[in-house]
């Protein structure tokens, strides 16, 4: 599931020349169509249905929300103009959340007290998922075709995802998918929201999981607009140089599973939030290419426990109700659309470098988010 949803979010952020061309749009107009739209709709979506995730059979779900997915892509390729493109990635977004956040709650409920190791392994998967994108899209290209292509092939393998999904997990003993009581009634959804809304430290995880956006999709555009403009690298260098920040995160989140043996993971956050400033500090000041592209890569890895860890926190405190858990993180959508266009602002006034440097912001989110974590 991580694998194809990052696969499938990222063609158009690959292809965005292409996109901006073929929509005769600019680069306002493709935030706000691509992003802002989708994101502000698909969220109002999914909240409703992530909490039905905890009394709907979640293989379901995930088997519907994948089916939906490749539906929504197959009309984002044939979309004629910006607005009807907005209309199918919103839908592709909504479609996406639900599935993965059920296959995400089906996850934790199936590891007690795993969580943590549970969402690192999601995260292996996404950040290969985010990895192979480049060179997914460059295979269409290569082909003949166009970002079109790829969205049309993407939805095909979702299809038969979907498809295959529903052979396994319909046949499959249900389990923990739904939150019963002992006498098989369903819990109260009204309750048990009402109940976490008023866990001041949930929002907080939550809000810290939200964060994590700027050193994800935010900092690989930044850092490719300062391998170009800055260090004078050339197009391909520069997806190589962000296929190894990928990489690096499916090699941090291998490694943070094994960790978390040995380690708490607050500790783990700890150390991966200050590992992540300096890194990101140097890499805005250093002016070797090649080390350039190393610091990316332990970014990558660094960076790429910092989601699964807060995340997973924020499913402890809910046990039994990760459905609830989603349906209340869609409450920072909107902290993922402001934040970047706030780092947008910061790099049009004052240029690359303060706005590489405002990113440090996400790992202090998440040190204030390990110092509420020990307050247990």
């Amino acid at each position: 599931m991580g694998l194809s949803d990052e696969l499938w979010s990222g063609v158009a952020v690959v292809a965005a020349p292409e996109v901006e061309s073929l929509q005769r749009i600019g680069h306002a107009e493709y935030a706000l169509w691509v992003f802002a739209v989708p994101m502000m709709v698909s969220a109002m979506i999914e909240a409703p249905v992530a909490l039905a995730s905890d009394r709907v059979p979640r293989p379901l779900l995930i088997s519907a929300g994948l089916g939906a997915l490749a539906l929504a892509l197959l009309l984002a390729a044939l979309a004629p103009s910006a607005v009807y493109l907005a209309g199918s990635l919103a839908l592709a977004g909504a479609a996406s959340g639900i599935a993965c956040g059920a296959a995400q709650a089906e996850l934790v409920s199936r590891h007690p007290g795993g969580a943590h190791r549970a969402m690192s392994r999601w995260i292996a998967f996404s950040a290969a998922g985010d990895a192979l994108t480049p060179l997914f899209v460059a295979g269409a290209y290569w082909a003949g075709g166009t970002h079109r292509t790829a969205l049309i092939a993407v939805a095909l393998i979702l299809g038969i995802q979907a498809l295959v999904s529903w052979r396994i997990t319909g046949r499959a003993p249900q389990g923990d998918s739904a939150a019963v009581d002992e006498d098989g009634a369903l819990v109260s959804l009204r309750t048990a929201l009402a109940s976490a809304a008023r866990n001041p430290r949930l929002w907080l995880f939550l809000f810290g999981a939200s964060a994590c956006t700027l050193l994800d999709e935010v900092v690989v555009a930044l850092a490719a607009l300062r391998l170009h403009d800055d260090l004078g690298w050339s197009n391909s260098s520069i997806a190589l140089a962000l296929s190894g920040f990928s990489s690096g995160g499916v090699l941090g989140a291998i490694a943070g599973d094994r960790l978390l043996r040995r380690i708490s993971p607050r500790l783990l956050l700890v150390g991966s939030t200050l590992g992540s400033i300096g890194l990101l500090l140097t890499f805005v000041i250093v002016i070797s290419a090649p080390l350039a592209a190393l610091l990316l890569f332990f970014l990558g890895m660094s960076a790429s426990l910092h989601y699964p860890l807060v995340k997973a926190a924020a499913f402890e405190l809910v046990p039994g109700q990760p459905g609830v858990v989603n349906a209340l993180a869609q409450a920072f959508v909107g902290v993922e659309i402001v934040l970047p266009l706030f780092i947008g602002m910061v790099a049009s006034t004052y240029g690359l470098t303060p706005a590489l440097a405002t990113l440090a912001l996400e790992p202090i989110i998440l040190l204030l988010v390990a110092a509420a974590w020990r307050k247990r």
